[in-house]
């Protein structure tokens, strides 16, 4: 890329605060297929790979779990992917004839993977997550046993304050149930996009949550690599706080019907999400909106106050 990472990012902020009153929905856009994963800061995608790897590495286990009945899905999921970043990003992934390359780039030194499956034998969503900084989730229609959408696979590296082992095999209804007010306004609409969901076409969405850690992979278990050490206060609310947007998105799979659902971190301390333009007053009126219930579910209600504290003087 030719612009400069400093612009890159000030061209792709996302800050999804919605005005009072406060109402959970999907809150899902359409978007066209070259916007499906998102590759613009270039120094961001460095670390998230290279931390990703580190993970993967480690704590395999942990990051990638798949059941064999999302064999099928996963692969038409690696090959939806094989085709697709070379085509919207040559200067980034040279596909060979049993390979993938990942260009070099600045503070990146490359990575190439093989891409037959039999001599590698690697799992193909696992090998597909590795391409991007995005997690990988597949998402399998009810059956007997299940009665439900569930999540039958996933590669998840920087999970939210979540474990994918808790939440394999489960229904969305059931991992959904810790969301408040999900079963009242939320839980039929879904079931019902996800059925009728259209093939290939691709929705995106956006949750956001303030941290007191910048962490990537925040799953509640000793892996995490930065434990908060400072109280949080109206002076260092800026320098303590981040802001963590997770930017999702939804596709039907056209060979098996299957869902999958892509999840992208992005992180922003609070001193520099203020900078922007409105941010401010939006952010304000989105924590003032956000109910008792959910002020806990986000982990807000802990420096509620100091945050409000450190906005009024903007």
């Amino acid at each position: 890329m030719k612009k400069s990472d400093k612009s890159d990012r000030q061209r792709h902020p996302h800050f999804p605060f919605e005005d009072p009153p406060f109402r959970l929905s999907m809150g899902l856009v359409k978007i066209p297929e070259c916007e499906w994963f998102e590759i613009f800061d270039l120094q961001e995608r460095a670390l998230q790979l290279a931390e990703k790897r580190r993970l993967l590495a480690n704590y395999q286990d942990d990051v990638f779990i798949s059941d064999p009945s999302a064999m099928m899905a996963s692969t038409e999921v690696l090959n939806l992917m094989l085709e697709h970043l070379p085509a919207v990003r040559p200067e980034l992934y040279a596909l060979g004839k049993d390979s993938i390359k990942l260009e070099s780039h600045t503070m990146y030194e490359g990575d190439e993977w093989s891409t037959d499956l039999e001599k590698n034998k690697m799992h193909p969503l696992d090998l597909a997550a590795r391409l991007v900084q995005e997690d990988l989730i597949i998402m399998l229609p009810a059956e007997e046993k299940r009665p439900g959408w569930w999540l039958a696979a996933g590669s998840v590296a920087f999970p939210s304050r979540w474990n994918l082992k808790e939440k394999f095999g489960k229904t969305m209804d059931v991992i959904h149930s810790p969301v408040p007010f999900y079963k009242e306004q939320l839980q039929v609409s879904t079931n019902d996009f996800f059925d009728r969901m259209p093939v290939n076409e691709i929705f995106s969405r956006r949750n956001w949550s303030l941290h007191n850690n910048p962490s990537l992979r925040q799953d509640g278990s000793e892996n995490t690599s930065e434990k908060p050490s400072n109280k949080i206060t109206s002076v260092n609310a800026g320098e303590y706080l981040w802001l963590r947007v997770e930017r999702q998105t939804l596709r039907r799979l056209k060979e098996t019907g299957a869902i999958l659902f892509t999840i992208r971190i992005h992180l922003r301390p609070l001193k520099e999400v203020v900078k922007f333009e409105g941010i401010v007053n939006r952010l304000t009126r989105a924590l003032s909106a956000l109910p008792p219930e959910m002020q806990i579910y986000k982990q807000t209600n802990i420096f509620a106050d100091s945050v409000q504290n450190y906005l009024n003087k903007f």
